[in-house]
């Protein structure tokens, strides 16, 4: 049998949810803001990964923003040049287009190349392998081999090959999400363009040690330095760098490295191009 008191107890609470729910309704429709039908277009056409490559947290805000500036200098880094000429004759705008880029790893230190300090049974993370000690490989720059970086990326852009992340770069578009994933820094982004050098190293050990590490590394040897008519390389802390601006991909770096890995081809794999220059 109900209780006497039960019947105002539920009239009672009936009472405050229907006084709660009017109150909700007016303040919707008090402070509700038409969103302006352009953004919805510009939303739709955009990829809608929400990657941030463009600087903005989200597609939805890159719209926003887009259709309020009409800025021409806004790009999608992953819908390319297509994507840009879409939004601009959608808003009656030249959009700038977008370089392409794409995430190189600056490490060749695979299992066959870099040693270990010892068998890793931990965490199969990146981040977790690195605070415990330096990783699992011997040199605390390079690639830590565990892959954590691969779920970070929604275009299947990577994959773990014999301990070394690997880049496919017709799927890489750029978006950058790989890079915080990374604890040692090794995931850099650098223009997607043919004939691009980069050196595939990471290390700033001296050169002993890191040919102690790894048969892959740059050691500083200077050869590349001394044969290069471009000044395009230098040397900072004990690791080449290319300066792109300078480089004319004459090739001759690649010729005299001693270990034969360290100057690569942007748009080759990097099995590949090891191959090549061992041949």
């Amino acid at each position: 049998m109900i209780s006497e008191a039960f019947i105002p107890a539920v009239a009672s609470l009936g009472s405050v949810a229907l006084t709660l729910g009017l109150i909700i309704f007016y303040v919707s429709k008090k402070f509700h803001v038409e969103e302006d039908p352009m953004v919805t277009i510009l939303n739709d056409t955009l990829p809608g990964v929400n990657c941030g490559a463009c600087g903005y947290p989200s597609c939805g805000q890159f719209a926003e923003v887009l259709v309020e500036t009409k800025d021409s200098s806004m790009t999608c880094p992953v819908g390319g040049t297509d994507l840009a000429e879409k939004l601009g004759d959608t808003l009656g705008i030249t959009m700038a287009e977008p370089k392409p880029i794409t995430a190189v790893v600056l490490c060749q230190g695979d299992n066959d190349t870099a040693r270990e300090t010892a068998e890793y049974l931990g965490i199969q993370d990146c981040w977790a392998a690195t605070q415990t000690y330096v990783g699992p490989k011997q040199c605390r720059y390079s690639c830590v081999g565990l892959g954590s970086c691969i779920a970070f990326c929604d275009f299947g852009a990577m994959r773990l090959e014999n301990g070394l992340i690997i880049i496919d770069k017709d799927r890489c578009t750029g978006c950058e999400a790989c890079i915080p994933a990374c604890p040692t820094g090794v995931i850099v982004m650098q223009e997607k363009k043919a004939e691009r050098y980069v050196i595939a190293c990471n290390s700033h050990d001296k050169g002993a040690a890191t040919k102690k590490a790894c048969d892959a590394g740059c050691i500083a040897c200077q050869k590349c330095v001394k044969v290069c008519d471009d000044d395009a390389i230098v040397i900072e802390n004990f690791l080449a760098k290319i300066i792109q601006e300078k480089c004319t991909s004459c090739g001759k770096c690649i010729e005299v490295c001693p270990t034969k890995v360290n100057c690569i081809l942007l748009e080759e794999d990097l099995k590949e191009a090891k191959q090549k220059k061992a041949s």
